[in-house]
């Protein structure tokens, strides 16, 4: 097969982004174009095209050079102010299967081949406070519930029959990696919260529950599944969960977290960060202004990720079961990428670091 071309859409997300990286670097193989709504203050060999999703009829204007796009990987979300509760109201269902009924609007189908749909752990229900299997598998039936994943799941798979196109889902678990502004962006919440308990002389403290498990996928990892399920035909029409293959205890990371920014560790002590972090939003502005920072507003930065770092560290109280994935089923399709999740973490935020993000 010759060179593809493929729409990154969502593509300065913690997932988009890394799989623009991921992709651009064959340019051999992929002729890459990023969809967002900025423009990327990274270089890039990838064109971004900037849009508005939920506008249809600028969506079919902006992406008219791109129509003859072969792959899609749709990693585009909209999610609203308050955060958990936005999950469960129609409107954000609705907005979210638009969007993606906008973007595969403007593209040609006789030239489309596979759309990759962006998934999570939230599939399994386990957001609604609700015991969930463990692990959770692929092959579980649908709780039933305001959910906009299977809303746009049942979109493609109807749009992919009528017009001939594969499909396939993935569904990741807290996902890691370099970003700017985004609703789920763990390490940049853990990187300005460290820099911040820093710059006012303590000790970096765990502020959720002590005993919170969880798993993670490294979005380096997750470009690597995508590029697999778009270019192996056994995967089409399937789900799979992805994960770096282990398992993460945060009370355990920190000591490691604290060690990389030269730091002491306090005791854990559960906080709501959402309610806390911004009143420090003139501080991180001076250490920005003072270290040549990129970004020197915290909310620029963070995005909605502070209300995500109480959710997935669980704040006060541990859930009584923690949500993890099975990832058996991809790793017997033929994906056996893995990462150790602690040396993932420090080496995205020494990314972030390098790259001007945060301070060294």
């Amino acid at each position: 097969m010759g060179r593809r071309k493929v729409l990154v859409v969502g593509a300065l997300g913690v997932i988009g982004r890394a799989i623009v990286e991921h992709l651009a670097a064959r340019p051999d193989t992929w002729e890459v174009v990023g969809v967002s709504r900025r423009a990327p203050d990274f270089e890039t060999r990838a064109e971004f095209v900037s849009m508005d999703l939920r506008d249809a009829r600028g969506c079919r204007e902006a992406l008219s050079p791109h129509a003859d796009a072969s792959h899609i990987v749709y990693a585009a979300l909209y999610e609203k102010p308050q955060l958990a509760r936005g999950w469960l109201e129609p409107d954000h269902v609705e907005v979210n299967r638009a969007m993606l009924r906008h973007l595969l609007d403007g593209v040609s189908h006789g030239s489309l081949e596979h759309v990759t749909l962006m998934q999570g752990a939230k599939a399994y229900g386990g957001h609604l406070g609700r015991p969930v299997p463990l692990p959770s598998r692929e092959r579980a039936r649908r709780v039933d519930h305001n959910n906009f994943y299977f809303a746009q799941e049942d979109e493609l798979v109807e749009r992919a029959k009528r017009e001939g196109f594969e499909w396939s889902v993935l569904r990741p678990q807290v996902v890691c990696g370099v970003a700017v502004g985004s609703a789920m962006n763990v390490v940049a919440g853990i990187g300005a919260y460290a820099v911040l308990s820093r710059e006012r002389g303590l000790p970096l403290v765990h502020p959720g529950h002590p005993h919170t498990l969880t798993e993670c996928t490294d979005a380096r990892l997750l470009a690597s599944a995508v590029e697999w399920v778009a270019t192996t035909p056994g995967c089409h029409g399937e789900t799979y969960n992805v994960t770096n293959g282990d398992l993460l205890s945060w009370r355990d990371a920190w000591s490691r977290i604290a060690e990389h920014f030269g730091m002491e560790v306090g005791a854990p002590a559960p906080r709501d960060l959402a309610e806390e972090m911004p009143h420090l939003a003139p501080l991180w502005r001076e250490i920005a202004r003072r270290e040549g920072l990129r970004v020197d507003s915290l909310d620029g930065l963070i995005g909605l990720s502070w209300q995500y770092a109480d959710l997935i560290w669980a704040n006060s109280s541990a859930p009584a079961r923690p949500g993890l994935l099975s990832s058996i089923k991809i790793r017997r399709s033929g994906f056996h990428d893995c990462m150790d999740s602690e040396d993932a973490l420090l080496e995205l935020l020494e990314r972030m670091q390098s790259q001007g993000y945060l301070p060294q």
